[in-house]
Parts: C-alpha cells; sequence; structure tokens
C-alpha cells in the first residue's frame, strides 16, 4: 500500500474512532448510568441478574432477474441470488461477558451463455470473553476465525481457481483491553494477537514450487504471525428505519513489515422498508500485504502484487429478524 492510501486510511480510522468515541460517550446518559449503578448493587447484593443469554439475528434473502429477447441495445439475461445470516448469543454474568457473533453469506449470479460466478462468500465466527477491570473496561480473550464455502475463479481468466475452503482462512487469537461504554459501541486493542493464515488446497499452487499464495509457500500449509490489533464496532439509527453499522479492524505483524498494516473496513447501512423488507448497502475495504492481486494492465499484460480491495453490494429482498 503507498504511505499516501496509508496515511488516508489511518486518517480516516482515527476520525472514525474519535467521532464514535464522542458519539458513545454522549449516549452514557444520566439514565444510563442509573441503569449501571442499579446492575451493579444487585450483583453486590447477590441477585443473579446477570447469568443472562441476550441472543438474536437477522436473515436476508435476495433475488433478481433480467430476461432479454431480441433487446436491440443489447445485453443478456442472467439470474442472481444472495443469502446473508448473522446471529449472535452473549452472555453477561457478574464481571463476565462472552460475546459471540457468526456470519454466514453466499451469493451467485448466472449469465446467459458464461459460467456461473460467486458475488458473495463469507464464513466468519466471533468470540470474545471477558473480565471487568474497572468501569467499561475488559480485560479480553479475542477469537476470529474467517474463510469462505466454495472454489473462487480469477475474474479474467475463468479456469483459474485462486480460493477454496480454507484456502484462505484465518484465525486471530490473543489478549487484549475491550472499551464498551455501551452495547453499541467497542474498541478492543490488543499488543499480542497472533494470526494464523491457512491455505489448504495445494492445487492453487499449480505445481509452482517457489509460488506464494495469500503469504503461504507452497508445500506449506500455514502463516503464523504476531503483532498489534485493533477492532473498533460501532452501531447506531442514523434517521428513521435507517440504521448504520461499522466494523474496522487493523493489524500490525511484528515479525516482518510492521509498518504495512492489515486493514478490514466494513459498513452497513439498512433501510427498513416494512417489517419483512429492507434494502441494505454493503462496503468492504480490505488491504493485506500478504494477498497478491492478479491485475490486467492497460496492454493487456498482468502484474501481481497487494493492493487495496473493495467490495460494494445493494441488495433489497426478504429480511426476517429473531
Amino acid at each position: 500500500m503507498n504511505k499516501t492510501l496509508t496515511r488516508a486510511l489511518l486518517f480516516m480510522c482515527c476520525a472514525l474512532f474519535m467521532v464514535t468515541t464522542s458519539q458513545a460517550q454522549e449516549d452514557l446518559n444520566a439514565d444510563d448510568r442509573e441503569a449501571v449503578k442499579k446492575a451493579k448493587e444487585a450483583a453486590e447484593a447477590n441477585i443473579d441478574t446477570t447469568k443472562i443469554w441476550t441472543t438474536g439475528g437477522v436473515f436476508q434473502l435476495n433475488f433478481s432477474q433480467v430476461q432479454l429477447v431480441n433487446w436491440a441495445a443489447g445485453g443478456s439475461s442472467s439470474i442472481s441470488g444472495l443469502g446473508q445470516l448473522n446471529v449472535f448469543a452473549n452472555k453477561r454474568k457478574n464481571k463476565w461477558a462472552w460475546d459471540n457473533n457468526l456470519i454466514l453469506a453466499y451469493g451467485t449470479i448466472a449469465e446467459e451463455n458464461k459460467k456461473s460466478r460467486k458475488t458473495d462468500d463469507r464464513l466468519e465466527l466471533n468470540s470474545r470473553l471477558g473480565h471487568e477491570i474497572g468501569g467499561p473496561w475488559y480485560a479480553s480473550l479475542l477469537f476470529q476465525f474467517r474463510t469462505q464455502f466454495t472454489e473462487g475463479f480469477d475474474k479474467d481468466v475463468d479456469s483459474l481457481k485462486i480460493s477454496n475452503l480454507l484456502a484462505p482462512g484465518y484465525i486471530l487469537l490473543g489478549l487484549g483491553f475491550d472499551y464498551k461504554p455501551k452495547d453499541n459501541f467497542s474498541a478492543y486493542l490488543s499488543p499480542l494477537m497472533t494470526k494464523t493464515t491457512f491455505v489448504t488446497d495445494q492445487d492453487l499452487y499449480y505445481g509452482d514450487e517457489d509460488a506464494v499464495l495469500y503469504g503461504v509457500k507452497a508445500g506449506e500449509n500455514s502463516l503464523f504471525q504476531m503483532g498489534a490489533y485493533a477492532n473498533i464496532f460501532y452501531t447506531a439509527p442514523i434517521a428513521e428505519n435507517i440504521t448504520f453499522l461499522t466494523r474496522l479492524e487493523l493489524f500490525s505483524n511484528y515479525l516482518k513489515n510492521p509498518e504495512n498494516i492489515d486493514v478490514n473496513w466494513e459498513m452497513l447501512f439498512t433501510f427498513k422498508v416494512n417489517e419483512w423488507f429492507a434494502a441494505t448497502l454493503n462496503t468492504i475495504v480490505i488491504y493485506d500485504d500478504d494477498i497478491d492481486i492478479l491485475q490486467r494492465q492497460e496492454d493487456d499484460t498482468f502484474k501481481v502484487g497487494p493492493v487495496t480491495q473493495l467490495k460494494q453490494t445493494l441488495a433489497l429482498g426478504l429480511t426476517a429478524k429473531f
């Protein structure tokens, strides 16, 4: 990532942190402080009001279809679908907090006379166990697992397989401090985070013994990294029937090029139409110095190297909360 883009991203990250922190502090009004005080008094009186699981989730299913017959302007018929499931299970007991979140998503598009392609593929599990050490601060253990379900192919070369289940796969595990003044905001900071990258499908190397994919060398199955990590989460209604959610993750590898910061930034706007239908606008920005992307140049040659990745999804469909 060039220095200008890195500085811009870091500036946006700092600005986001300051804005969300300020907003979270403002939200912690007198009523909230009184509720916290009563909860602590109940705990001190040995009233087990915190041994409670809070669960819920959202399921979304979106479809689109285009049918063209003798269409003078050109184009091709297509059909696409996208399913997403986001569930959580959180537990509070005395000074302990255990937060769990599972995200599943898969989308595909089929165009006339073309091979179908996936438009989304995500499997992510997050778990965080914390113990209150004072006020809204927790000492926390964080675990995260990320991968995809099925094979992925290069957008320019249909036959070039570039990903699969656990290829890549990521596991993050580390200790840190969690600042949670309210349920809708948290800032997690870890000076000691391990990141393990898996590539279990050796077919992706196509017999090249010198190839490196997602930072993992051919013939090996994983790459171990250790460094500093930050995770900022914020969600809030910004207007009637409009909800905003953002999550920013930063990782700096102590063992190699710590100045090259990995960025994973997600933003989600949800526009509620009625109880069953909603529109969503989802944007994900990723930069990982270990991920080389095959890029076609203007002279039709190809270049391989790390670049900023961007995915944007606008969808309208069935939404069910539970």
